[in-house]
């Protein structure tokens, strides 16, 4: 995981002070920093009729823009969040990013006219190739011009949505490489030819990525979106930045709204980095060290895997690690790690996710 100029300054700061008082004022400074957390809210329909682990109702999105402009949320394009990240200018105390992944036509048909009614910006990832085999259920080229000058951000979601990082018989790593060429770069030659040149960020599909696609997508200059849970921030790697699903069960405002206010965890490096484990590997081991622990709860942190609440073993002051009581199950999972902050709200939050294949080297969609 890269740690980012905000949080690498502060600690360098403290670290190379040469005197006491040096130091203090470090810790000083770091904490009047501006808040530098923003959390991204991933929808895909909007619609009663669709699959509801990934649908979240027409009246239900109202609620949630309701909730926001009646919270006095801030919602940012995702746009000027990254521009705030990388110039550490820092976020009002709530801010959002509202992002869409597919570009169904439920969401031009449901969730854009509400978006301009609100006139808040919004993101929306998108398939070419899926756009022209299926028209009758992706956004046309057309009304993402229109959304686009209503405040929409259209952006690349790759050609196929297929698992990128499951590699096909026999296939070679400069073909997978070409393949992966394919999905990314001639998806975005696509969108800027028919909207213009856009934003270079991608999101993986079904959140799913390991190291050497992150490095293709750092070397192509594109920024990186997952799927598992966490604020955007400077500690974020650019290459697997977290969001909050807000569809299904997830759109519960109750639940949401603790996300919403949430801070990002100051996490300096973890390992497993990368989702995906071996088969066998049934209860991995996550190791978390922090930048630094100021301003939360360090002996309050816990852990969450499912319903299971995971009690940190701490390796020295910023170290601990976590294991899972159950055996990970095949397919996508995560571990969630949360602390409240030194005044009791908001918390701080970190997620790691992980792929456990099959014994053939498969999972779920």
């Amino acid at each position: 995981m890269k740690l980012k100029s905000l949080g690498l300054a502060s600690i360098l700061l403290v670290a190379c002070g040469d005197s006491s008082s040096q130091e203090a004022s470090s810790v000083e400074t770091a904490k009047k920093q501006p808040d530098n957390s923003i959390a991204v809210l991933q929808y895909h329909h909007v619609s009663e009729t669709t699959p509801a682990v990934t649908s979240i109702t027409p009246k239900q999105f109202k609620q949630h823009l309701d909730y926001l402009e009646e919270n006095e949320f801030s919602v940012l394009s995702i746009e000027q969040a990254h521009q705030r990240i990388e110039n550490d200018e820092g976020f009002p105390d709530k801010a959002v990013v509202i992002t869409f992944d597919d570009g169904y036509d439920n969401v031009f048909e449901h969730a854009a006219p509400l978006l301009a009614d609100y006139d808040m910006p919004y993101a929306v990832f998108v398939n070419p190739d899926l756009m022209k085999e299926s028209p009758s259920a992706y956004m046309s080229w057309e009304q993402l011009k229109q959304i686009q000058q209503q405040g929409a951000t259209i952006v690349n979601h790759g050609q196929t949505h297929a698992h990128l990082i499951r590699r096909r018989a026999n296939e070679t790593e400069e073909q997978w490489r070409e393949r992966m060429h394919y999905d990314v770069i001639s998806a975005q030659q696509v969108i800027d030819a028919k909207l213009g040149e856009q934003p270079k960020y991608f999101a993986y599909p079904y959140g799913e990525y390991d190291a050497e696609l992150q490095n293709l997508l750092d070397e192509w200059g594109f920024l990186g979106f997952a799927q598992h849970s966490g604020p955007w921030s400077p500690y974020s790697d650019k290459t697997a930045i977290t969001r909050f699903p807000a569809s299904g069960i997830y759109a519960n405002l109750k639940t949401l709204d603790a996300k919403l206010k949430s801070r990002a965890l100051p996490v300096a490096d973890y390992k497993p980095s990368e989702p995906l484990i071996a088969y066998d590997d049934e209860r991995p081991t996550l190791r978390v060290t922090l930048a630094h622990a100021d301003g939360l709860q360090q002996k309050a942190l816990r852990c969450f895997q499912g319903t299971d609440v995971l009690q940190p073993t701490w390796q020295d002051e910023l170290t601990f690690s976590v294991k899972p009581k159950e055996n990970l199950p095949i397919g996508r999972s995560r571990i969630n790690c949360t602390a409240p902050a030194d005044a009791g709200t908001p918390y701080y939050w970190f997620s790691a996710a992980f792929i456990r294949p099959d014994a053939e080297g498969s999972w779920p969609d």
